[in-house]
């Protein structure tokens, strides 16, 4: 079947309505998350950088964030809450990203601030909550959820984010996704700095690692292709690949050193 008949046929179901400007009262909360993320990222920026310039591009990030508030959207409904922070996420990003570039530094430069940032945070999260999450993702409840999904063909919308759902056989894979859409790379595109947004996709490195989600990836949107194809297996490791040759690059000079395996071609 192709992929123009597929999409006629198959179900789509609303799940949650895009707000903009829901982050407006929340301002003041989302600048003391990111100067949290920036402090804990510190010992690691001491590293690369001199005190002025950490003191520069805090001080940017933060002014380029400030600016971004009402612009983050806000997907409604309860299931849209891992989203919601997938895409605060995305933003404390491109933030980054654009203190970085002010000063000359390419997406390759800024990613691996962002990566360290990610590290950091998730170093934080409580490993009982981790562990729960993972339990849950690869319970009989979710696959038979999956399962349903997958053979009504349907595809969920929340927001920008269009999803639909695979069983595996378990041997290459458990279970998986399909993102016809996502908001998150819809965002970056929205802040005029696409070339950073194949970078964006590589949260999933330091997510999927924290949350045992057994990632295997080789597709994204934000590389031109037609979908991102999440796969997940229980017990894998994280296994990302990117078509985009410096994403690639970046991806292969990570990966080792820090306990991922990169998918090659």
């Amino acid at each position: 079947m192709n992929q123009d008949n597929h999409t006629d046929i198959v179900n789509r179901m609303e799940m949650g309505k895009t707000r903009k400007g829901y982050y407006i009262q929340k301002k003041d909360k989302l600048l003391k998350n990111l100067d949290k993320t920036i402090y804990l990222t510190r010992e690691r920026l001491a590293k690369r950088y001199s005190p002025e310039f950490i003191g520069t591009l805090s001080q940017d990030a933060r002014e380029e964030y400030k600016k971004m508030i009402p612009d983050i959207p806000y997907i409604e409904g309860a299931m849209a809450k891992p989203l919601n922070s997938f895409l605060l996420i995305t933003a404390q990003e491109v933030a980054v990203y654009k203190a970085m570039k002010k000063h000359g530094k390419s997406p390759a430069e800024a990613w691996e601030i962002c990566h360290d940032a990610i590290t950091a945070r998730m170093e934080m999260f409580p490993r009982w909550k981790a562990w729960l999450m993972n339990k849950l993702m690869y319970s009989g409840i979710i696959r038979r959820r999956i399962r349903k999904r997958a053979e009504n063909n349907e595809r969920l919308v929340f927001g920008d984010f269009e999803v639909g759902y695979l069983i595996g056989d378990g041997k290459d894979f458990d279970w998986g996704t399909d993102y016809i859409k996502c908001g998150n790379y819809n965002f970056v595109k929205s802040q005029g700095v696409e070339e950073f947004a194949p970078y964006v996709c590589l949260s999933d490195m330091a997510l999927g690692k924290a949350l045992g989600w057994g990632l295997i990836r080789t597709e994204t949107l934000a590389d031109g292709c037609y979908k991102c194809d999440f796969r997940f297996k229980k017990g894998a490791g994280i296994r990302i690949s990117s078509k985009t040759p410096e994403v690639q690059k970046t991806i292969e000079r990570m990966a080792r050193p820090r306990g991922f395996e990169p998918l090659t071609y």
